[in-house]
C-alpha cells in the first residue's frame, strides 16, 4: 500500500502503534500476574483491587507489586527500565505510585532477610514465579499445603 506520508511520519505511526501493542500487551502480563498471585494465595483478583487492608490481603498485593516490578520492563527509554509504579497502582484498585514503591521495597527486603519467618514467603514468590514462567511442577516436600491441594 502506497501513501503520500513523508518517510519520517510513516516512522513515527509505525513506532506508535508498536508502542500500543507493547503497552496492550503489559497490561495483560500484569493482569496475569494478579491472577497467579490470586490463585496462589486462594483469592480473586477483586480481593486484590479491593480497598481492604487485611494482612492477608496486604502481603498478596505487595508480592504482585514486587512480581509486576521485577517482570515488566518499560519501553521507553528512561533512566531505568522498570515498569512505572504509577501503572502498577492502576492495576491493582488505583493504588498511588508511593503505596507500591512500598510494597515493592517490603516484599524485597523481606525476601533478602533470610529470616525464618519469610520462608513461607520466599517459596511463595518462586512458586508464583515458576508458575508465570510455566515451570512450576506442583507439590514438592518443602511445598506449603496450600499448593499441595
Amino acid at each position: 500500500m502506497h501513501t503520500n506520508r513523508p518517510a519520517d511520519e510513516r516512522q513515527q505511526v509505525a513506532q506508535c502503534a508498536a508502542l500500543r501493542r507493547l503497552r496492550r500487551a503489559q497490561r495483560t502480563e500484569g493482569r496475569r500476574i494478579r491472577q497467579a498471585v490470586a490463585d496462589g494465595y486462594a483469592l480473586t483478583p477483586a480481593h486484590l483491587t479491593s480497598p481492604c487492608r487485611v494482612a492477608a490481603l496486604a502481603e498478596a498485593r505487595q508480592v504482585a507489586m514486587y512480581l509486576m516490578r521485577t517482570r515488566l520492563l518499560w519501553p521507553l527509554p528512561t533512566r531505568n527500565r522498570e515498569f512505572p509504579t504509577a501503572r502498577i497502582g492502576r492495576l491493582l484498585g488505583h493504588r498511588d505510585h508511593s503505596t507500591v514503591l512500598h510494597g515493592v521495597a517490603v516484599i524485597a527486603a523481606r525476601l533478602a532477610s533470610g529470616r525464618q519467618e519469610d520462608a513461607s514467603l520466599r517459596h511463595m514468590v518462586r512458586a508464583i514465579d515458576a508458575t508465570l514462567d510455566g515451570t512450576y511442577e506442583g507439590a514438592g516436600e518443602d511445598t506449603p499445603a496450600w499448593r499441595a491441594a
